[in-house]
């Protein structure tokens, strides 16, 4: 997603989650009781109606900068992807959006549009899908999946989101009724793609999950951020050379950037760091800055991150993409993706490819078999607690396909071929 999007949580990012709570959010997902959306694997993008046709009554938004300024026109936003790889994405998308919007009335756009506050703006975040520029999944068509409706205050904070119902799903139906009227099926605009789970509440996995999390020592009423503590106690922090009060202020701190709290909410690192030397001080500031404490808690967190992520793998073991034509035939191009990843990265030599072999060894043993992909879509969202508009994720498999992938597509390619030319002169002049 882009920067305006923000960051779209695992389950164990939320500290304040109880484990007990953990529990009860999968319970409540494998039922099939709690609805699941499609993840899906685009090009964020955040666009809006204006009543401005001289320079176009579409704006687009990538970044903050973007929003403070009302949002890109539609020349400012071609020119930014002038010479980008993701330059036909994102003007075609362009496009279909302006074209999508077109068909309806545009008072009823407007109104849809309008802030509740003056000064404020609205947009849609929406997600483009191009099959001349795929990503990691192959869809079956071009879309524009318009996730929800967010409303941003005149200093840019978000104000509030509408993830169903009120004008975000009169945009949705409206734009949809119309595309099924003109019968174009070069592009399709639409709302978000719900998935239906079956029940999976029985099954050995979700008891494994469970005992998973209980084999960390930790009872259902224990927080994440309690478990984290206890992890940085007695490891990084507690292996500190400083004074136990300087200590419980560092993982006060660590925990309140993990928690995304104020910064007169949690010890400063001048005041922690404050008599302790320089060496010491440094060794602080590895764990302490804001940076490095969200690495630190992700140490931590790594085994309740592994739980999900297995978890999440068998959650989705089956499930086929809203708009992937062919579930069967992605699935098969995926694990091919993989083995031709693999192969890339295992047989390419240039200054990264040692730290490239050591992330495959990690991925793969994060993934395991092949057999684990087994889903056309990218993972699933959902919202917990019902009504609270926070969102969550499960991604099983594509994480680590993600990662290989993108490695591999990033090997540069005049060093493999400087290789190759190496082997032939070798080959060439050698006694075979």
């Amino acid at each position: 997603m882009g920067a305006l999007a923000g960051h779209l949580a695992h389950m164990q990012e939320n500290l304040d989650f109880t484990f007990g709570e953990l529990k009860s959010v999968v319970g409540s997902v494998v039922s099939g009781e709690t609805p699941v959306l499609e993840k899906v694997d685009g090009q964020n993008i955040f666009f809006k109606f204006t009543v401005d046709l001289d320079t176009g009554s579409v704006r687009t938004a990538r970044n903050k900068g973007n929003l403070m300024k009302g949002g890109m026109s539609p020349d400012e936003f071609t020119a930014k992807w002038v010479g980008h790889p993701a330059e036909g994405a994102f003007v075609n998308g362009f496009k279909a959006i302006e074209s999508a919007l077109d068909q309806l009335d545009p008072a009823s756009l407007e109104s849809i549009f309008e802030p509740s506050s003056e000064g404020g703006q609205r947009y849609i975040n929406a997600e483009i899908v191009y099959t001349g520029k795929p990503n990691v999944i192959n869809y079956g068509g071009d879309y524009i999946v318009m996730h929800n409706l967010q409303e941003f205050s005149p200093e840019g904070k978000l104000d509030d989101v509408q993830l169903s119902g009120g004008d975000f799903q009169q945009l949705v139906s409206g734009v949809e009724a119309a595309q099924a009227e003109q019968d174009d099926d070069s592009w399709s605009v639409v709302g978000p793609q719900v998935l239906e789970l079956r029940d999976m509440s029985g099954e050995q996995f979700v008891q494994d999950f469970y005992s998973d999390l209980d084999a960390l020592g930790v009872t259902d009423s224990m927080s994440i951020a309690d478990y984290v503590e206890d992890q940085l106690r007695q490891s990084v922090v507690g292996d500190l050379p400083i004074p136990v009060n300087k200590q419980e202020d560092l993982i006060k701190r660590i925990i309140g950037i993990g928690r995304k709290l104020n910064a007169d909410e949690y010890p400063s690192l001048a005041d922690i760091k404050s008599g302790t030397g320089r060496e010491v001080g440094t060794q602080i500031s590895a764990i302490g800055t804001k940076a490095n404490a969200g690495k630190a808690i992700g140490r931590m967190t790594k085994p309740i991150e592994l739980a999900i992520h297995d978890l999440a793998i068998e959650v989705l073991r089956g499930v086929a993409s809203a708009l992937t034509g062919d579930h069967d035939a992605e699935i098969k191009r995926l694990k091919a993706e993989l083995e031709s990843a693999k192969s890339a990265i295992e047989s390419a030599r240039d200054a990264g490819s040692d730290a490239r072999r050591e992330m495959l060894k990690t991925q793969l043993d994060k993934l395991g078999s092949s057999d684990n992909i087994a889903s056309s879509a990218e993972g699933i969202v959902f919202e917990h607690p019902p009504g609270s508009k926070a969102l969550y994720k499960l991604t099983g498999a594509f994480a680590p396909l993600n990662q290989i992938i993108g490695a591999a597509m990033r090997i540069p390619q005049e060093k493999n071929e400087a290789l190759v030319r190496e082997y032939v002169r070798e080959f060439i002049g050698g006694s075979f």
